[in-house]
């Protein structure tokens, strides 16, 4: 399948095949996508946990709108990005200078950089999530290459999904989730602008 098939066939599936599941090997391919995502800074801000109990997604639905995704999708993602490990400096950020090679001034400069653009602690969370729909986006995009149907979902209430998972707000939070699997129905056709109506050139 192209690329841009697959764009075409992408869309936001609203209630899975609950009998067909994932083979792992594709799903593999799927977490490799997230994982070669370009993130700001090379931090690498998001961590991801795949739910496949049922039992615990059945806990959750009733904390994300009830939606119908979450008990009938094979794979749920749920997406969380770091918070106190990306506030320069800090061990993890250490670490991850250690395995690119890289020496203080990159410290210096990310910690310049973030004491600059953010006020508070809710702007660097902000900035924490806007990475996690970066790797989002990769993992549906491949999802589709391969034939498989997905579903963000950003309608949840975030402290109580935290607590339900036992993530500590002060170390990360949840950024948003995504359901994968296949479709039960066809989805509706897709309508999009034209590209005209949306690209402007400047030249």
């Amino acid at each position: 399948m192209k690329f841009l098939e697959a764009m075409k066939f992408a869309h936001a599936c609203k209630i899975f095949d609950e009998t067909k599941k994932i083979p792992s090997e594709q799903f593999d391919q799927i977490l490799e996508a997230g994982r070669l995502t370009p993130s700001s800074f090379g931090l690498e801000h998001t961590r991801l946990l795949v739910i496949r109990s049922q039992e615990l997604k059945n806990t959750i639905q009733p904390l994300c709108w009830n939606q119908k995704q979450i008990p009938t999708c094979s794979e749920l993602v749920v997406f969380k990005s770091r918070v106190k490990d990306i506030i320069a400096p800090s061990q993890y950020i250490e670490e991850s200078m250690q395995r690119r090679g890289l020496d203080e001034r990159y410290m210096k400069r990310l910690e310049d950089f973030q004491k600059e653009n953010f006020k508070s602690r809710k702007e660097i969370e902000d900035w924490s999530m806007k990475q996690a729909y970066l790797m989002a986006s990769s993992m549906v995009n491949c999802a589709a290459y391969l034939g498989i149907d997905s579903c963000y979902l950003e309608g949840f209430e975030r402290e109580k999904v935290e607590e339900a998972l036992e993530i500590n707000p002060q170390e990360e939070r949840v950024a948003l989730l995504v359901c994968f699997g296949y479709r039960l129905n066809e989805p509706k056709a897709k309508h999009r602008q034209a590209l005209d109506e949306i690209v402007e050139f400047l030249e």
